[in-house]
Order: structure tokens, then sequence, then C-alpha cells
């Protein structure tokens, strides 16, 4: 049961409030919990997946609390506890309503919340029913609630009234019998993109082979001089998801075909638009009538730890991922990091590398950087940061860990460097270009043209992005 909604700015100012009853704990009285929750836990690191958890924070035997920190602002939800409810709803239902706002206001600030006051209590007024989750599909509320706020709405009432405005068109109520998608909806340029993303998340333990020289283009069989570095994936899945853009005029039906590995994917979780009997029928075939505007088609997840071999993890990856060679050396502090973006990888928006050392005090002493720049920061992780990598390039880092306890006595710079290498790797990236589990869209076609016209070619468009989730390479 969601009984109340708080936004607030940075601050913790409160910029809105929403509650179904008069008799509920103030804003205020829980703000010392707030304070007290880490930032860590609730600060959203990828803007591009809004889909990430909410933090719970008990408040009695009776109320709980539910916070999104999201850009600038924290909602908070105040929840009863109910034994008959699933303990997720409040947490997708927060994710939901940034959605809604966010296709309403584009970015949001407190600004816009205060000054659009009408419109968001409009949208709650639609989209929680007594407490529970009622309309949430983005279409059918922005139908019931006009862009225009409540002030704008009164003064063309009071025009109609008085004689100085005049329309031949009926307003008609909200009668289609597919919610997902707007009445009579219309576009002069129809067009529809298909974007295909998938996460990574990886933990990675390197195996150093002494005494070979061997040459591979691969990092996960690497060398360095006598050194061969052979990476050995502990865990490891890939999270993928396809979203849809549709602007196409009437109720046409589509259908999306996948490849063989989108064919093969097992649980994936579909739109309720997806036509279920032809997805039993023809696997990785989509049937459906579009969402207007943004949504999301299908999920799944790929179970690298299904895979029987390490070289069976490690091709499907390679690949069309970026390859990581971390070399360390016996009783030492020294190492050097090498990066391999696969040649399938079309573009590298940016590699993020943190280097996360034993101690908070422990820097980096840097011997050689071929691209990106490099940060000393506090509390033992460091960064090394490259953007807009061209193909082919191989970026290397090396460096050594400096302890701080050494570093007072400049004369013996020897003495500043340990014998303790950086304890793990936290790897961010995005690049374009064909994604680590093989999936395609092989096809994308029209196959019934309500109110679009039989002669409309809709401008089609598909993206594949990869980005790394929890990527982690241990020493």
């Amino acid at each position: 049961m969601i009984d109340a909604l708080y936004i607030a700015d940075a601050s913790h100012n409160l910029v809105y409030e929403y509650s179904n009853k008069l008799s509920l704990p103030s804003f205020k009285s829980f703000l010392p919990k707030i304070n007290n929750v880490e930032d860590d836990a609730l600060n959203i690191e990828n803007p591009n997946d809004l889909k990430t958890f909410s933090f719970k924070v008990p408040l009695n035997g009776k109320y709980y609390l539910a916070i999104r920190k999201y850009h600038s602002l924290y909602f908070t939800l105040l929840c009863s506890y109910d034994s008959g409810s699933s303990p997720v709803i409040p947490h997708t239902f927060i994710s939901r309503f940034i959605e809604t706002l966010e296709e309403y206001f584009q970015e949001l600030t407190s600004y816009k919340i205060e000054t659009q006051n009408d419109i968001v209590t409009l949208i709650l007024f639609q989209m929680l029913d007594d407490g529970i989750p009622h309309i949430t599909d983005f279409n059918k509320i922005r139908d019931l609630v006009s862009y225009n706020s409540l002030l704008t709405k009164i003064l063309s009432e009071a025009q109609k009234t008085t004689g100085f405005h005049h329309s031949d068109s009926k307003q008609k109520s909200f009668t289609s019998d597919i919610p997902w998608r707007r009445e009579e909806v219309r576009y002069a340029s129809n067009e529809m993109y298909v974007d295909v993303v998938e996460t990574i998340s990886l933990l990675v333990k390197p195996i150093i082979k002494r005494n070979k020289v061997e040459h591979f283009d691969s990092a996960f069989y690497s060398s360095k001089v006598d050194n061969v570095v052979e990476n050995y994936i502990l865990s490891g899945r890939i999270d993928g998801r396809i979203d849809f853009l549709c602007r196409l005029t009437g109720f046409p039906t589509l259908e999306l075909s996948l490849n063989k590995v989108g064919s093969n994917v097992e649980l994936p979780n579909l739109h309720r638009c997806i036509d279920l009997d032809v997805f039993k029928e023809r696997r990785g075939v989509l049937s459906f009538v579009p969402p207007d505007g943004k949504s999301t088609l299908m999920k799944y997840q790929v179970d690298l730890n299904k895979l029987k071999s390490n070289k069976e993890k490690t091709s499907l990856i390679k690949l069309s991922s970026i390859d990581v060679q971390f070399l360390t050396e016996e009783n030492s502090s020294d190492f050097e990091i090498t990066l391999f973006p696969a040649q399938m990888i079309n573009k590298v928006d940016y590699i993020k590398v943190e280097i996360v050392c034993a101690t908070s005090n422990d820097s980096i002493k840097v011997s050689r950087i071929t691209q990106g720049d490099f940060q000393n920061k506090i509390s033992g992780k460091h960064e090394w940061m490259i953007r807009d990598l061209k193909k082919g390039v191989n970026p290397t880092f090396s460096g050594s860990v400096v302890q701080e306890k050494c570093r007072e006595d400049d004369d013996q710079e020897k003495s500043n460097i340990g014998n303790k290498p950086p304890v793990h790797l936290k790897i961010k990236f995005c690049h374009k270009g064909q994604v680590p589990s093989g999936l395609k869209v092989e096809s994308l076609k029209v196959v019934k043209a309500t109110g679009l016209g039989e002669n409309v070619k809709p401008y089609k468009g598909v993206r594949y992005s990869t980005f790394s989730g929890s990527y982690i390479i241990r020493s």
C-alpha cells in the first residue's frame, strides 16, 4: 500500500507532496533516516538504465520508506506493510512514475516539478487508486492527462463559456481496445527504430603462466615478455533488452524477426503487446501492435556460468567485447593494463578503468600511458579514462602502487614502492557494434497496415549498444 509520495531536491527541501490520508507522519519526521542512507546506495551511475533498485528504510512496525535518488531529486514513497502484496511494487512504481514524468517534462528538475505541480498531481491520480498502482501505461496516461496545465484548462473553459472559443470537434473519451496505443495517432513522418542493448557483468581472475614466449591477438590469451596471461571467468552474465521507438500512424501490426540466438533465449520477459501465440509457435518472431513512442519489447539474460568450459565463455564475448590484460609481478607493486577492443566494435564511446588499491592512502605512480587521462583519487580508487577510442588501438597503462607512509622521504624513492599491486580493476565502458550474445535483428516489417496505408514505407533503423555492468578483474 502506497500512502504518500514526496519529491525533494538535493538539499532535501520538499518540492512536492502527495498523500491519500490525513494522519500520516510528516516528511520532516523521517528526514534524519533519509540523511543516514549512503549516497552510493541511492545514486544511479548509468542514466540510461533507469531500472535500478530503490532503497528500503524501515520506520516502524507499520510504515517503511522506498527511496530513489534520480539526478538531483529524491523520490520517497511512504508505504504501509501489507502481507498480501508483492514487496517489489513500490520500487517498480517509482521507476514507472519517473519514466512518465520524463516523457512529460524531459529532464527532471525541482523547478519543473514545482511549476507543473497540477500535472504531477493529475498523473498520480491516474497511476494510483487508493494507494494501489492503477494505470501505469504512459500512452493511456497521456490520453487522460493533458500536457497543458490546469490553469490553461480553466482559461480554455472560460473562453468557451464566454463565446470567445469555438470548436466543431467533440471531445472523444478513451475507448481504445489497445491501451498501450493512443487514439487516432498520426505522424507526418512514419518511422521506427530498434535498439538492442546488452550489459556484461564479469568476475575475472587472470592466470599468469611463466617462461613462455607466445604472442596472441586477444587479451584472453595475451603475452608480455616471458609471461602469458589467460583470463579465467569465475562468474558472468549478459543482460539484454530490445527497446523500440515507434512513430507510426494508425494501428499497424509489425513483425520483428531475430536470428538463431534470439530464438534460443530462455525465459524472456515480453511486453504485453507481443502476441504470445505467435511467439510460442515461431520462436524469435515478435508480432505486435506497437506502443506509441518508447517501449521495451523484450528483456532477456544469458547465463555464462551454464557454459561448460572457460574457452566457451571467452569465445562468446571476446569477439564483441573489450578484453583486458592485467599483468602483475610477484612481490612487486608494478603492474600493467592493456585494453583490447574487439574488431567487431564500430565505435568505443568511453572506457573507464578504476584501479582499486589495498589501502585508501595508496596512490599510483604512472610509468607509461598511451591513451586517455589518469587521476589519483581518494579512498584508494584511481581512474584511467579514455574517450572516443579509435578502431585498432590497444591502450596501455603501466604504473606502480606508492604507499603513503613512504612518500614523506623524498631521498629514498625506491622505498616509496611497496610490494602490493592493486587489489582489482573495475571496468566501465560503452561501445557500438555487435552485442556479446550475438543476437541480431533479421527483419522488421509491417504485416498489417491498419490506418497507416498500404503504400506507406516507414523508415527503419537498428542500433546495437553494449555497456559494462559489474566487470571486475582481480589481481
